[in-house]
């Protein structure tokens, strides 16, 4: 009766160690250094601002770069791990990474109006539309 469960209990535990060395020796794929990491983002517009909030965990306000042009916005970052020289590693399977995105905006923004916070890591950028991009309105004589 026990001889069943066992084997099946057995089973179950190769097809974990099977899962674990796959990981272990990246067969699907993921890999999350440089290509391949993207950083999710929200853009939210509210009157003549937006606002763009982007989960970076692991991140510190040094690691990133926000570059603002026109309408384009650029985020870029790096994850670098350290760990004490004088320690030596029995598993590591958090990555450094680096990425580099470029979005494109409902308009024009004021590169001088923008704020950027980050925050338990979720970053947060407040965007002003640019004077020059709003609309005016022509009256006619």
């Amino acid at each position: 009766m026990f001889g069943n469960l066992t084997n099946a209990f057995e089973r179950l535990l190769s097809i974990q160690d099977a899962v674990e060395s796959a990981r272990d020796a990246n067969y699907f794929g993921l890999d999350t250094t440089g290509f391949g990491v993207t950083p999710p983002i929200d853009l939210f517009k509210k009157d003549d601002n937006l606002i763009l909030v982007s989960e970076l965990p692991g991140l510190a306000k040094e690691d990133l770069k926000i570059e603002i042009k026109d309408n384009l916005f650029r985020i870029s970052g790096e994850r670098k791990l350290s760990h004490d020289k004088e320690t030596s590693v029995h598993r590591k399977e958090r990555k450094d990474y680096n990425f580099d995105r470029t979005m494109k905006l409902p308009f024009k923004v004021d590169p001088d109006k923008v704020e950027a916070k980050l925050e338990d890591g979720v970053l947060t950028v407040e965007l002003t539309r640019a004077e020059t991009d709003k609309p005016r309105q022509v009256f006619v004589n």
